[in-house]
């Protein structure tokens, strides 16, 4: 079976806008399946089985979803990693043992990220930034933008790039001042830099405020809350 026959257009369309801009984290192959991660409200669990194409995602779509394509599509440019070979790498360690052990680790727990040494935290703006811009292509999109700084960036990100982000919102041309959803974002985005208590992150941050003062305002209304004054 091909998998254009178990996708359909839409599917297609936005799975392959995800993997353009670049929100698959991984995709390995391994023993005839591909397995990777990608990034949407959260960082969701993929698998394609290459015999009939059909996906499994922990996404709330959970079959045959834009995830899963945005992995067929990394495959599919020769963007993926050789899991049968970075196993192979793993025999020269003297324990056959200890490599079946940590076969079984990485396929049930997903943990390709470690095998490939990489740190997909590094890339947090990016990605946010990468799902700002399908947000003209399928407006729906902003609610994938609101569960990402939810479930995924505001725990993890660092002073430097909450700031980062908070001016690519601020001067995103698709992000109306007045929109609600846009409010909401940037309301999210400001309570965190303000409850981390961190002066020189406050101070930052009304500098973007003088520069974007029409999109930015809650910054001063936080300032006002949390110092008694009004910057």
């Amino acid at each position: 079976m091909d998998y254009k026959d178990i996708y359909d257009d839409k599917i297609k369309e936005r799975g392959g806008q995800y993997y353009k801009n670049n929100l698959v984290n991984f995709c390995v192959k391994f023993e005839n399946k591909l397995y990777g991660k990608v990034v949407g409200g959260d960082l969701y669990r993929t698998t394609v089985d290459l015999k009939d194409y059909a996906g499994i995602c922990s996404c709330p779509y959970k079959y045959n979803c834009k995830h899963a394509y945005a992995l067929i599509e990394a495959y599919k440019n020769n963007n993926f990693i050789n899991g049968d070979e970075l196993f192979n790498n793993l025999k020269n360690k003297p324990k056959d043992e200890l490599i079946d052990i940590l076969k079984n680790i990485v396929v049930d727990g997903f943990f390709w990220g470690e095998l490939l040494e990489r740190n997909n935290k590094n890339n947090l703006v990016e990605k946010g930034k990468s799902i700002l811009k399908l947000i003209p292509i399928e407006n729906k999109n902003i609610y994938t933008f609101k569960s990402f700084l939810r479930n995924r960036f505001l725990k993890n990100a660092t002073n430097e790039e909450l700031l980062d982000l908070l001016e690519e919102i601020a001067n995103n041309e698709y992000l109306e001042a007045e929109n609600r959803d846009t409010i909401e974002i940037v309301e999210m985005m400001v309570l965190e830099i303000f409850e981390r208590n961190n002066k020189e992150l406050v101070k930052s941050a009304l500098k973007l405020y003088n520069k974007r003062k029409n999109k930015l305002w809650l910054v001063n209304e936080y300032y006002i809350d949390y110092f008694g004054i009004e910057y």
